[in-house]
């Protein structure tokens, strides 16, 4: 059977997915956060099929937020924690213990969320709003939490790729040349001789199951808060139809970039899978601040309230425990 273990840092900002057998989650779940997580040697987790190359970055990166080296080797930060599927992770349990069922194109496997929370911080995280052309402008910063617009434009290409969107390799394309140099430079396309197009690499498409996995983690984790509905005594109703979209505003208190979490949605729902001009608006500012429209509508941490906004949310993870226990 297999055990897939999803690890991200509380902001969401990087995620690795380990495919893990029995005989590593059978041991205590320190052991293994140390052994594996914190293996330094990532290229042998490669080998052996307990990581996609595509999240090597990604590790690296949780790899500095969780762990600190002394003359005796790493250990795990003071300040950091972990939260296994909404609830405090048990060290000195089995990890086994952490997973639930779970069903993929109709093959049983289980799965964990891991959620790191303290430990080093690799950035802030900006709440504000202003996402004009030129807050994301090419090689700019975007307003939106620092992120490089440049980002999204590197991972709706890849998308487009890896969904079968063809790009013939006999033609020019200046108006992604950047974004196509990027991609190649990076081994995440290749040009398939037999189509005359680029295709993924074994590497791109790791990359973008990272991009996909991340997205499904917002829906999993968020989508309960689409439709919102607060009696007068502060008890939220959770899909009734009747209810306020307060994704944004809990995005922002739980320290996520809407501004991403959005694209993500986008590029997880297919929303522009079927553009004729797909390649026209891979290094257009213009395009990616014209699609953020929604999260300049929707209603902010200040109308809704903390203390409200708060409430909602532990209202939300509450439901969640409860309906995880029934799957």
């Amino acid at each position: 059977m297999e055990y897939l273990l999803s690890l991200s840092d509380d902001a969401h900002k990087h995620m690795v997915i380990f495919t893990l057998p029995e005989n590593i989650v059978r041991h205590n779940a320190i052991d293994v956060v140390i052994d594996v997580i914190g293996d330094e040697n990532i290229d042998e987790l490669v080998s052996k099929n307990l990581l996609a190359p595509g999240y090597i970055d990604d590790l690296q990166a949780l790899q500095r937020i969780i762990f600190d080296k002394d003359e005796q080797g790493i250990f795990i930060r003071e300040t950091v924690s972990f939260a296994a599927n909404n609830d405090e992770l048990n060290p000195d349990a089995p990890l086994m213990q952490a997973f639930i069922p779970a069903m993929r194109d109709g093959v049983k496997y289980f799965r964990t969320d891991i959620i790191v929370s303290g430990g080093l911080k690799t950035g802030s995280s900006s709440t504000s709003r202003d996402v004009s052309a030129g807050g994301l402008g090419q090689g700019g910063s975007a307003a939106s939490g620092g992120l490089d617009a440049k980002d999204f434009s590197d991972a709706f290409f890849l998308h487009q790729i890896c969904v079968g969107r063809q790009l013939d390799v006999t033609k020019d394309h200046i108006e992604l040349d950047q974004t196509l140099k990027h991609a190649e430079k990076e081994g995440l396309v290749e040009v398939d001789v037999k189509q005359a197009s680029y295709r993924s690499t074994p590497k791109g498409k790791a990359k973008h199951d990272a991009i996909m996995a991340e997205a499904q983690d917002l829906i999993r984790r968020y989508d309960i808060f689409c439709d919102v509905d607060v009696d007068s005594t502060g008890t939220a109703r959770f899909d009734t139809g009747l209810g306020r979209d307060l994704r944004v505003p809990v995005y922002e208190m739980e320290g996520v970039n809407p501004f991403r979490a959005r694209f993500l949605l986008g590029l997880n729902d297919g929303e522009w899978d079927k553009m004729d001009d797909w390649t026209d608006v891979v290094e257009n500012p213009d395009w990616f601040a014209s699609i953020m429209e929604p999260i300049e509508r929707a209603p902010s941490v200040d109308e809704i309230g903390r203390t409200k906004l708060q409430s909602i949310i532990e209202q939300g993870k509450t439901k969640l425990r409860q309906e995880s226990q029934f799957r």
